[in-house]
């Protein structure tokens, strides 16, 4: 790293100095992630951030880079939003169902408003079952629950036995499989705290999904 570098780094640790603010990682590429954006929305920032580092002088620009998003990033995000919004209908053309598995949440409260948030904004109907078993049901298009899974991955959305935020490193996919026609679609995602198997299998049977169950859950208990 050049001298150069290296001081823009000094002052970048100064200013974003709160917990999990700055950190400096080995790598020569720009990328963005964020909990609270979609993929999409992160693409298109990196996107906008790449256009701009070209219009630069040919030095560390990081620190200007991170003024210029803060400046510009609320006009970014809205168009980001409006061009989802326009391409959504056109996307949707099948219904998917996915099952996933999760081991364990330490912050329960966090972890289940994170995954609410995120079916929200990915027009995901679904539950979140929570008790001996933890089980994430979704249906909607294959491109959004794809882009669940993708946040689910590599998003920190827990913590681990220090306190500390980590991603989520033991959840599995049972399943992905396009939505029968002659089934009717779960209209709204619905966290259910379930106190036994039986309350499980009634939950799977009154939205008509009682063969997923008899496929997928019963190896898990």
């Amino acid at each position: 790293m050049s001298k150069e570098a290296y001081d823009e780094m000094s002052v970048l640790s100064a200013i974003y100095c709160e917990q999990d603010e700055f950190e400096l990682l080995e790598e020569s590429h720009l990328s963005i992630t964020s909990s609270h954006l979609s993929r999409k929305q992160c693409q298109d920032l990196r996107q906008h951030l790449l256009d701009t580092a070209r219009s630069l002088p040919p030095e560390p620009m990081v620190h200007d880079l991170m003024l210029w998003l803060q400046e510009n990033f609320s006009d970014l995000i809205k168009t980001s939003s409006c061009d989802s919004a326009e391409i959504r209908p056109e996307s949707s053309e099948e219904t998917w169902t996915a099952l996933l598995h999760l081991d364990h949440m330490r912050s329960k409260a966090k972890y289940i408003k994170l995954i609410e948030k995120w079916a929200s904004e990915l027009c995901l109907t679904g539950r979140l079952f929570t008790g001996k078993l933890i089980l994430i049901l979704l249906q909607g298009t294959k491109e959004n629950i794809k882009e669940y899974i993708h946040l689910q991955k590599t998003v920190k959305v827990d913590v681990d036995s220090s306190g500390k935020r980590c991603k989520e490193k033991m959840m599995s996919v049972l399943c992905e499989i396009p939505q029968p026609e002659e089934q009717i679609m779960m209209s709204t995602f619905e966290v259910k705290d379930i106190l036994s198997l039986d309350d499980l299998k009634k939950e799977f049977d009154l939205i008509g999904l009682t063969e997923l169950y008899k496929q997928f859950v019963p190896s898990l208990i």
